[in-house]
C-alpha cells in the first residue's frame, strides 16, 4: 500500500480497533481506549482481546475478524513478540495502518532489530503500513481522536507535530493546551521501521487544517527526501524543527531511545538552513515559534518599535533585539508629537517608548496605535500592559487580603482586567488592520500564561513571559519574512488571514 493512503487512514480513520484492550487500569490497553472515549472520537471504536467481555461499557471482540466490518486503523498494545501474529487478522479486517505501541524492537537489541525487520516484511506482504513501533500514538483534531498513552488533552488548532519522542511530544501537547496553543495532528514516529518523517511531512504539506509544521528530530531515516520536501514546503508553510542528539552523549541516547542515527549537528544545521526551515534552539522555542507563525503576521522588514510600561524593561528589550539583528528605529518627529499629546512631558521621547508608569490603559492602546500605524515600523513589541493586573498587585488571593480591603481590591481588579482585555483586543485589531506583528510580554511569569489572561483572545494573540522570548520570536518572524521575499513570496506577507506564514 502507498504511504499516502496509509497516512490518510492514520489521521482520518472512520473506524479503529485497539488490539490488546485490557480491563486492568494500569495497562496501556485500558488507558488508551479511556483517552479515546474521553475525547469523543467521531469514528467507530472496537476493542479486541481473546478473552472477550466488556471494557468501558463496550463489547470486546475476540479477534479483529469478529468485528465483521472494515477497520481503517489498528492500535496494537500487545507484547512485541506477539505483534506479528495479529497481522493476518489485520489484513482480513482491511486495516491500512497499524500503530505498534510495543517497545522491545530495534531500540533494545540486535534480536529486536531482526524482529522489527520481519514485522515490516510481513506487514508489507499483507498491504499494511506500520507506525512505530515503540510509539505513544497519534492525535487528530478533526476526528477528536486522542489515541495516546498519557492522559493529555490537546487543544485543536493548526500546528501539525511529528516527534521522535512520545514523552516529549505529548508533554508539548499538554503544555500547548495550557498556553492556548492548538494542534491539527500529532504523531510519535517511534522507531520509523516503515512510515517515517518524510511520509508525515508530505501529508502535513497538503493538509488544509495545518498551517505550521513542527518537528522534534533525533535523526532522519531519509535525509535527502526530507531536504527535497522541505524545500518545496517552506515557501508555503513554515517548518519549525528542534534537532536533538548533537553531542556524543545525545547520539548514544538517541540510538537507545528510538534507534535513530543522530548524525553530525553541523550537517543538520546546513540542511535546515538550505531548506528554509526554522531551527528552535530550546524546547520552549518550539512552541513559541510555532504559535507565533500561526497567529501573527509576517513583517516586511526588521524595523522595530518597542512600547514599555517602564524604562528598565525597554532598555533590556532594546539590547536583546539589536543583538538578534533587529533595528530599533528612531522615532519620526510626527510620532513624537502625537505621543507627547498623550504622555507626560517627562517621557523619554525615544524608542523604546517609555510609558513612565501611566495607569490609564486606554492611553497605552492609543500609543500602540500611533506606532503600529506608522510606515517606519515593521513590527512591534509591547511590554507589560497585556496582563496589567500583576503590576497593580492583583495576584492576591481573597483570603490573603484584610476583609475591609476586599471590596476595593475587587473593584480595582475588575477595572484593570477589563483594561487589559481591551488592550489585547486592540493588539489584534491593529495587526489585522496594518498587517504587522505585535509581540506582547506579560510579566511577572506566574500569571502571564494562566488565569490572569484567560479572557484574552488567545487564539489570535501571543503572550510571552519575558523580553528574551519576545526578542527571539520577533527576530524569527523577521527572518521568515526575508526568506519569503527571497523565495518570491512577498505578496503573501501582507495578506491577512491564514496566508501570513
Amino acid at each position: 500500500m502507498r504511504s499516502g493512503e496509509a497516512v490518510e487512514a492514520l489521521f482520518n480513520p472512520r473506524s479503529m480497533a485497539v488490539v490488546g484492550a485490557s480491563s486492568n487500569p494500569a495497562k496501556w490497553g485500558h488507558i488508551i481506549p479511556s483517552n479515546i472515549l474521553r475525547d469523543a472520537y467521531r469514528g467507530r471504536l472496537y476493542l479486541v482481546n481473546p478473552r472477550g467481555g466488556r471494557i468501558h461499557g463496550l463489547p470486546v471482540r475476540r479477534s479483529l475478524t469478529e468485528i465483521g466490518e472494515p477497520v481503517d486503523l489498528a492500535m496494537i498494545t500487545i507484547p512485541a513478540e506477539s505483534v506479528r501474529e495479529v497481522l493476518d487478522d489485520c489484513a482480513a479486517a482491511g486495516v491500512k495502518a497499524a500503530i505498534v505501541i510495543s517497545g522491545g524492537f530495534s531500540e533494545s537489541s540486535p534480536q529486536g532489530r531482526e524482529m522489527e525487520r520481519e514485522l515490516v516484511e510481513a506487514a508489507h506482504e499483507r498491504g499494511i503500513r506500520i507506525v512505530g513501533p515503540n510509539t505513544m500514538g497519534i492525535y487528530s483534531a478533526p476526528w477528536s481522536l486522542t489515541a495516546l498513552m498519557p492522559p493529555v488533552r490537546p487543544r485543536p488548532g493548526h500546528i501539525a507535530f511529528a516527534a521522535q519522542s512520545g514523552n516529549l511530544g505529548t508533554q508539548m501537547l499538554g503544555w500547548g493546551s495550557y498556553r492556548g496553543i492548538g494542534f491539527s495532528r500529532f504523531v510519535c514516529v517511534g522507531n520509523e521501521c516503515d512510515l517515517d518523517f518524510a511520509d508525515y511531512l508530505e501529508y502535513f504539506a497538503n493538509d488544509e487544517l495545518t498551517r505550521v509544521i513542527l518537528l522534534y528530530v533525533e535523526g532522519f531515516k531519509r535525509p535527502r527526501r526530507i531536504l527535497e520536501l522541505a524545500r518545496e514546503i517552506t515557501p508555503r508553510k513554515p517548518i519549525v524543527i528542534y534537532k536533538a542528539g548533537g553531542t556524543e552523549a545525545g547520539r548514544r541516547a538517541a540510538a537507545s531511545h528510538s534507534a535513530a542515527m543522530a548524525g553530525s549537528q553541523d550537517i543538520y544545521r546546513g540542511m535546515i538552513r538550505q531548506a528554509g526551515m526554522i531551527q528552535a534552539e530550546t524546547t520552549e522555542e518550539m512552541l513559541d515559534f510555532s504559535d507565533a507563525l500561526v497567529k501573527l503576521p509576517i513583517p516586511r522588514g526588521r524595523r522595530l518599535a518597542i512600547l514599555s510600561w517602564g524604562g528598565g524593561w525597554g532598555v533590556v528589550e532594546a539590547d536583546l533585539c539589536e543583538r538578534h539583528g533587529l533595528q530599533v528605529a528612531s522615532l519620526p518627529g510626527e510620532v513624537k508629537e502625537r505621543l507627547s499629546s498623550i504622555l507626560p512631558s517627562y517621557w523619554s521621547k525615544g524608542n523604546p517608548v517609555d510609558l513612565v508608569g501611566i495607569v490609564n490603559l486606554e492611553d497605552h492602546a492609543r500609543c500602540l496605535e500611533i506606532l503600529a500605524s506608522h510606515p517606519d515600523f515593521d513590527l512591534l513589541i509591547s511590554l507589560g500592559t497585556v496582563n496589567a493586573a500583576a503590576a497593580f498587585g492583583m495576584a492576591e488571593r481573597p483570603e490573603e487580603v484584610p476583609p475591609e480591603e476586599r471590596e476595593i481590591i475587587a473593584v480595582r481588579r475588575r477595572y484593570v482586567r477589563e483594561g487589559s482585555s481591551r488592550f489585547a483586543e486592540k493588539v489584534v485589531e491593529l495587526m489585522e488592520r496594518h498587517g504587522k506583528p505585535i509581540v506582547t510580554v506579560g510579566m511577572p511569569q506566574r500569571d502571564a500564561e494562566t488565569a490572569e489572561v484567560a479572557d484574552m483572545p488567545r487564539d489570535r494573540l501571543c503572550i510571552y513571559t519575558n523580553p528574551e522570548r519576545a526578542a527571539r520570536v520577533a527576530a524569527m518572524l523577521a527572518e521568515r519574512g526575508e526568506f519569503l521575499r527571497s523565495s518570491g513570496m512577498s505578496r503573501g506577507i501582507r495578506d491577512r488571514g491564514r496566508a501570513w506564514a
